[in-house]
């Protein structure tokens, strides 16, 4: 047991990235319906409709050019996503193109880059680079993993009009060498922290408190650390509104990056949130953002995954976990087996997978080589919705 438990808290420390970057999935209406957050409206909830944007402190429905009267005097702006949510990065493309009809000057922030892709996010930006090399040199599949299709058209919108790209994420260093810690004095955000881990949660539902503690501290760290990268934007284009994309567990209830940016920022962020508009009665907590955009809920990803968690280990990435229902569950993938070559290309870290994966279509078959109980067998797998 103990073996097991060191392995969940390495994957934790390298999955943290997606407390907000796998998004709200299972337990949204837990989430997205929690009493926390700003206290005028934290024990409010509004009705979301698909295609209305709510005002959460008026309630009053609003269109995406109403919205954008509220916008252009913002100089921060936060929108929130769930990675494989298409719908979300198409609200994020509508924000952006909203603001620059406005003709505002505009800077994006962006979670999916490191502070040392600069030079290639500027390169992009200034069109000396093919998306091909771009994604490579970008390192994207290693750094970020998500299918490229998600994020191609926001990419190329601001390629099109030369919009400066900011990388924000980055090591921890930063906060230290300028003299900062993060913030962990927030009982809300713990709060919202234990409902994306719920007990549910396949990997780390059920880890000791110490380690979810750890978690936490983690996860306040990354909040703080694209905070910083974020202010610097600001004060870099101090004429322009920046845009932030990222996860929803940094931006939701504004108990991410907009609280930690008060060391170095001190006007208020908008934060508009994507939500799945599961039924008519679809209702979330007013303090969760201070727009809600509501978007038609999505059953499957756009882009095809495999359902399965792994690890990098010797030899390949160990499995351990299967999701129900899944590509991989299908197939015959199982707790424990070591995945060693997808579509005969050898598998040594996940960029390899994920950059395989991307070329996969839906109602695709792929070979699949794994190592099981020290055997190899060739299993594969049918990639269907």
């Amino acid at each position: 047991m103990k073996k097991k438990t060191g392995l969940l808290i390495l994957i934790s420390y390298g999955a943290i990235v997606s407390l907000g970057c796998t998004g709200i999935s299972s337990n949204v209406r837990d989430v997205l319906t929690l009493p926390v957050g700003d206290a005028e409206r934290s024990d409010q909830r509004v009705a979301v409709q698909v295609d209305t944007v709510v005002n959460t402190l008026s309630g009053n429905a609003l269109s995406p050019q109403a919205l954008s009267e509220h916008l252009t005097a913002a100089r921060l702006v936060l929108v929130a996503e769930q990675h494989t949510s298409l719908e979300d990065h198409r609200v994020q493309l509508r924000v952006l193109e909203l603001l620059k009809e406005a003709q505002r000057p505009l800077v994006i922030g962006l979670e999916m880059f490191v502070v040392d892709n600069q030079p290639t996010l500027d390169a992009w930006v200034a069109g000396q680079l093919t998306e091909t090399e771009f994604v490579e040199q970008s390192d994207w599949y290693s750094t970020w993993g998500y299918h490229w299709g998600y994020y191609r058209e926001i990419l190329l919108f601001a390629r099109a009009h030369a919009i400066p790209l900011v990388g924000l994420r980055g090591p921890s260093e930063v906060l230290t060498e300028n003299g900062v810690s993060p913030d962990l004095s927030s009982q809300d955000h713990r709060t919202l922290f234990s409902a994306f881990f719920g007990t549910d949660d396949p990997v780390h539902g059920g880890l000791p408190e110490d380690q979810l503690e750890a978690l936490f501290m983690a996860q306040c760290r990354r909040d703080a650390v694209m905070a910083y990268h974020a202010a610097e934007a600001l004060k870099a284009h101090p004429e322009a509104t920046l845009v932030v994309l990222a996860g929803a567990g940094h931006v939701v209830y504004e108990l991410g990056i907009a609280r930690q940016i008060a060391e170095w920022y001190d006007a208020p962020a908008t934060t508009i949130v994507p939500v799945s508009v599961q039924s008519p009665e679809t209702r979330v907590q007013a303090s969760v953002g201070d727009f809600a955009w509501g978007v038609p809920n999505e059953t499957d990803p756009a882009f095809p995954s495999l359902g399965a968690i792994s690890v990098s280990v010797d030899g390949g990435l160990h499995v351990i976990h299967v999701n129900p229902d899944s590509t991989a569950e299908r197939g015959g993938l199982e707790p424990g087996d070591i995945l060693t070559h997808f579509k005969d290309t050898a598998i040594a870290a996940s960029s390899d997978l994920n950059r395989i994966l991307a070329t996969v279509e839906w109602g695709d078959e792929a070979p699949l080589m794994i190592r099981r109980d020290g055997t190899l067998e060739e299993i594969t797998l049918t990639f269907r919705r």
